[in-house]
């Protein structure tokens, strides 16, 4: 009777410890998936941006008060093919300049300075646009993940932040108006 109960006794903690360390297996291959879709992920990043070929599809727009909007991503975002840039702030509810409640700009990047954060696994991009309505400047962080905000400031003291997502201009869904 003694060796059946030793026995069960054995058996049982063979499964308990069995067990967990199949959950710790577990946990280590999750974060081990995570951390390579987050490499993945960056690589792609990275590459969008060496080839400067990218769009910052914006949810929100927020002025230098810190005032956040929820705005339509498809005419409103930051756009870069090459050399060139296009910047367009647009509304549903509008007809303005552009054909969609706004104003775009559109013109040629003239400085381009790409800082790359491998240990956060994030970047930031500070490029200068001259359009025929004006010059800008635009301050861009990115993470991995696909998100990122570009504020954008001009020759006036004002300033705009769009917040959005950070997509290769072939999968961008964006409408660019007609440029001034």
């Amino acid at each position: 009777m003694k060796r059946l109960i030793l026995f069960f006794g054995l058996i049982i903690s063979a499964s308990v410890l069995f067990a967990q360390g199949n959950d710790e297996n577990a946990i280590l291959t999750k974060k081990e998936k995570r951390n390579a879709d987050l490499e993945k992920d960056f690589q792609q990043t990275k590459a969008m941006l060496e080839n400067k070929d990218f769009v910052l599809e914006a949810d929100y727009l927020q002025d230098r008060y810190g005032n956040r909007v929820l705005v339509n991503s498809t005419i409103n975002f930051v756009a870069v093919d090459s050399t060139e840039a296009t910047i367009q702030i647009g509304s549903n509810f509008r007809i303005g300049p552009n054909g969609v409640g706004g104003v775009t700009a559109q013109g040629n990047i003239n400085k381009w300075e790409l800082t790359e954060d491998a240990k956060h696994k994030a970047f930031t991009l500070r490029m200068n646009v001259m359009t025929t309505i004006g010059i800008y400047d635009l301050f861009i962080n990115i993470s991995a993940s696909g998100r990122g905000t570009a504020t954008l400031t001009g020759m006036s003291s004002g300033r705009l932040t769009f917040d959005g997502n950070f997509v290769p201009w072939e999968k961008s869904s964006v409408y660019v108006g007609q440029h001034l």
